[in-house]
C-alpha cells in the first residue's frame, strides 16, 4: 500500500529505473501497432489475448490482483475482477509487464508472478511504475491538471486529483506518485494527498463505477481446446473434463450473483 511513510522511497526507486522503463515502452512502440499510443490499456487487452490464455473471474482477496504462469507450453493470466475497476485496469498494465518482459523468468516453477499488495517487492515494484508509465501519458497528465486548477481553483488538491480518474480511470494513489514523479505537485503536497479519505468523497460529476468491481467471467480458450482434443482423447475422458468445467463455471457463476447481491 502507498502511504506518506513510504512514498519517498517510491518515488526515488521510480527515478532510478525509469530510463529502463523508457526503454521498455520504446521497444513495444517498436511493434507499430497504433493503439499503443492511442489506447494503450486496449493494446494491453488485446495483446494479451492474441499470445495468452486471458482468465477474468473474481476472486473475494483485496490483496490479489492477478497473476501470469507457464503451464505445458502455454502462458496464462488472470485478472481478478473483484476488484474496483481501475484497481484492474492498472493490473492489466502490471501483469502484461511480466508477460512481455519477464517471459522466460516465469517458466521457471520456483518464480512467484502473483500480484498481492506488496510494495517492497522489488520484482513486483517494476511492473507498477510501468502501468503508471504506460497508462498515463505525461502530456495529457500534465495539460489535465492545469486545467483541473484553472477551472477548479476552489476545490482542494485531492479534490482536483479526484478529477482525474474521469481521464485514466485509474487509482488515486497511482495518479499522486505520477503528479509527484512529474513534479507537478510537492512531496509534501503527495503526502498530503495521501490522507484523503477518497473512497468516500466521490464528487457527484464523478462516474461510481470505476471504483466497483465488474465481476466480470471469461474463461478464453476451452472452447477452442475442447474442439482440438476431439479425436485425440478418449470421448468418456472429454466428456468427464467437460463436465467438471461445466459445474465449475456455474459455481463461479452463482459466486458473482451472491457477491453483486451482497454489495447491493
Amino acid at each position: 500500500m502507498i502511504t506518506k511513510d513510504n512514498l519517498e522511497m517510491i518515488l526515488e526507486h521510480n527515478k532510478t529505473y525509469l530510463p529502463k522503463m523508457k526503454k521498455a515502452m520504446d521497444r513495444i512502440y517498436s511493434l507499430g501497432d497504433p493503439l499503443a499510443h492511442v489506447k494503450p490499456l486496449d493494446f494491453i487487452k488485446t495483446y494479451l489475448y492474441e499470445h495468452a490464455n486471458v482468465l477474468q473471474f473474481p476472486i473475494q482477496n483485496a490483496d490479489y490482483g492477478g497473476l501470469v504462469y507457464y503451464y505445458n507450453g502455454d502462458y496464462y493470466v488472470h485478472i481478478n475482477t473483484a476488484q474496483p475497476r481501475i484497481y484492474e485496469n492498472f493490473m492489466w498494465a502490471h501483469e502484461f509487464y511480466h508477460f512481455f518482459f519477464n517471459r522466460e523468468k516465469i517458466k521457471n516453477p520456483d518464480q512467484n508472478f502473483i500480484m498481492m499488495d506488496y510494495i517492497y517487492d522489488e520484482k513486483e515494484r517494476l511492473p507498477n511504475l510501468f502501468a503508471s508509465e504506460f497508462l498515463i501519458n505525461d502530456f495529457v497528465l500534465e495539460r489535465s491538471f492545469k486545467f483541473l486548477e484553472t477551472v477548479h481553483t476552489k476545490q482542494s488538491l485531492p479534490e482536483k486529483i479526484m478529477r482525474l480518474i474521469n481521464v485514466f480511470q485509474l487509482p488515486y494513489k497511482a495518479l499522486v506518485v505520477k503528479l509527484a514523479q512529474n513534479e507537478l505537485i510537492t512531496i509534501n503536497e503527495a503526502k498530503s494527498a495521501l490522507d484523503y479519505d477518497y473512497k468516500n468523497r466521490i464528487p457527484h460529476d464523478i462516474d461510481k463505477s470505476f471504483f466497483e468491481p465488474s465481476y466480470t467471467i471469461n474463461i478464453s480458450g476451452f472452447d477452442e481446446l475442447y474442439e482440438k482434443a476431439k479425436g485425440l482423447m478418449y470421448e468418456e475422458d472429454l466428456q468427464s473434463i467437460k463436465k467438471s468445467f461445466d459445474k465449475l463455471y456455474e459455481q463461479v457463476l452463482v459466486s458473482v450473483h451472491d457477491q453483486r447481491r451482497t454489495k447491493g
